[in-house]
């Protein structure tokens, strides 16, 4: 009986084991030179996107002829006339306490409509679940100009025409289709283990919703308020087409009166502007990791 020779190749016993050559390129990290570029490129196009927003702010401390004359970046002297002026002339704070009711309302409202809306679409098989989602998606694909007709009637026809009660229930609506279809799909993202665990320690379902599920979309509602909040802030079609008295209007329809009410005076057009932009560029900046953490989340399993 022959013994039929050994197939495999004879190794070394201190040589190491010889892995498969893995599929796909490995992916390699970029040069510093090439870091330096990108870094470059990125804080160059911050800069320039931030020049427009500076200048406003360093105009407002300014006077009126050094603003006309372009002379000098720095304002010299500071003044804070302009500041005055949009409080004592135009009664700013009139229109910054009407838009913040505006967005403060119109967030709220759409965001909690969204997220009841949102919460049974994306866990429970019905009956016209994939009709309802359809209808409530294909809502942003409406211009908004189309609206302003059917818009215009509705409101007026309910009683609500220049009304700040018509103008929060107006931007809910108007914000709803976006909260909802981000929402829908954070929600989907989440593993129904936790509700289950839930529904057995004996949570009912608005208990579940406002202690399980809402903590863990705080990431989402976070994205969705901040979107709705700087759209509502900085409206103006609606504003001008639904508000007729000074009493109710926002801050975009007193910014655009600002040129007949001032005249010449640009240093309180400038501190009106520079007021507007601040309050949603705060209100960023306090929200930020939660709005970073909603834009990334499912990017990563």
């Amino acid at each position: 009986m022959t013994a039929t020779p050994s197939t495999k190749a004879p190794t070394d016993a201190g040589a190491a084991p010889v892995h498969p050559r893995r599929s796909g390129r490995r992916r390699t990290l970029p040069r510093p030179r090439a870091l330096v570029l990108i870094y470059g490129f990125l804080a160059l196009v911050t800069l320039l996107s931030l020049l427009p927003t500076a200048w406003v702010m360093l105009s407002s401390i300014k006077t009126g002829p050094q603003i006309y004359s372009g002379e000098g970046v720095l304002p010299a002297p500071v003044t804070l006339q302009g500041y005055l002026d949009v409080f004592t002339e135009i009664r700013l704070h009139t229109y910054v306490f009407n838009t913040l009711l505006y967005a403060v309302g119109g967030t709220v409202g759409a965001v909690s409509v969204a997220f009841l809306a949102a919460y049974p679409l994306a866990r429970y098989s019905f009956f016209g679940k994939h009709f309802l989602v359809a209808m409530f998606s294909l809502a942003l694909a409406v211009p908004l100009v189309g609206l302003a007709t059917p818009v215009f009637f509705v409101v007026r026809e309910l009683g609500m025409f220049d009304s700040r009660i018509g103008m929060v229930i107006l931007y809910t609506a108007l914000e709803f289709p976006f909260s909802f279809i981000v929402l829908r799909s954070f929600l989907l993202s989440l593993p129904p283990e936790v509700e289950e665990a839930a529904l057995i320690d004996g949570a009912g379902y608005f208990t579940t919703l406002r202690r399980i599920i809402l903590p863990l979309a705080r990431p989402a509602v976070a994205t969705v308020s901040v979107v709705a909040f700087v759209k509502i802030w900085n409206e103006f079609f609606f504003a001008n087409l639904l508000i007729a008295t000074q009493d109710n209007q926002n801050v975009q329809l007193a910014l655009a009166g600002f040129k007949s009410q001032f005249g010449f005076n640009i240093t309180g057009a400038m501190a009106g502007a520079t007021i507007i932009m601040l309050v949603p560029i705060a209100l960023f900046l306090v929200l930020q990791r939660q709005v970073i953490a909603g834009l990334t989340a499912g990017a990563v399993k």
